[in-house]
């Protein structure tokens, strides 16, 4: 009998260390069905946390891992690019939401995984692109970066969601599958009406019920983080 999952192998992965850790990964699970993918990708984020030394350290045990595939990785890039310059009206608000139940993958707790982007400022009123990340009813985590190392940080996304596929593709030729494809997306996600212009800092565009819950999740929490958690 074949075994349910197979081992994972790490192929690349680069990372942001700041007040936390963003990691982003390709990983590798192979497959005896062709027509699955066997190259994804991991979106981490480490909470920071003092180590006995005095120095700081990312609490790998807490992390939230995020499976997803090379074009939301890619999307993200785009998301980023999007609020750096002001443009958030344009794509509108950009989440990623996994569904835990079907996941075998990362983290620790119950409860769906989301993530989102945002532009705004620090309490020092620097502008700064916040990556907000959050499991069931779990307190969000923000993770900042001033908006040229987002930018910087946007090339490198695009340049993993395309290696992603680029080694999806040099797989070669993969069966069909027969039957229906399950919709990954929550309910209520497929189907957002075209924002209306431009939200207030905090506030979700106008959106379909499933992606305006994880918005309002976040919602007020970029203040919450004292100045301790400002990596800059």
């Amino acid at each position: 009998m074949a075994q349910e999952q197979s081992k994972l192998e790490n192929i690349f992965s680069y990372s942001f260390p700041a007040n936390h850790l963003l990691q982003v990964s390709i990983v590798r699970q192979q497959s005896e069905q062709s027509y699955k993918k066997e190259f994804f990708c991991f979106i981490t984020l480490a909470p920071g946390v003092q180590s006995q030394q005095g120095g700081r350290s990312f609490d790998f045990n807490n992390r939230i891992t995020m499976k997803v595939d090379g074009h939301q990785v890619t999307a993200l890039a785009h998301a980023v690019r999007a609020s750096v310059r002001g443009q958030e009206a344009m794509i509108g608000q950009f989440s990623i939401y996994v569904d835990t139940s079907k996941s075998a993958y990362g983290g620790q707790g119950g409860g769906g995984k989301s993530m989102m982007v945002r532009r705004g400022e620090t309490q020092k009123k620097e502008p700064a692109i916040t990556f907000f990340f959050k499991q069931g009813q779990g307190q969000a985590l923000g993770f900042s970066m001033p908006p040229a190392t987002a930018l910087a940080a946007a090339d490198i996304f695009e340049f993993i969601g395309r290696k992603c596929l680029e080694l999806e593709y040099a797989r070669g030729p993969v069966g069909a599958q027969t039957g229906a494809y399950e919709n990954p997306a929550p309910a209520g996600f497929a189907e957002a009406p075209p924002s209306t212009g431009p939200a207030p800092f905090g506030q979700p565009h106008s959106a379909a019920p499933g992606a305006a819950g994880v918005a309002t999740n976040f919602a007020g929490a970029f203040g919450a983080f004292p100045d301790t958690d400002t990596p800059f």
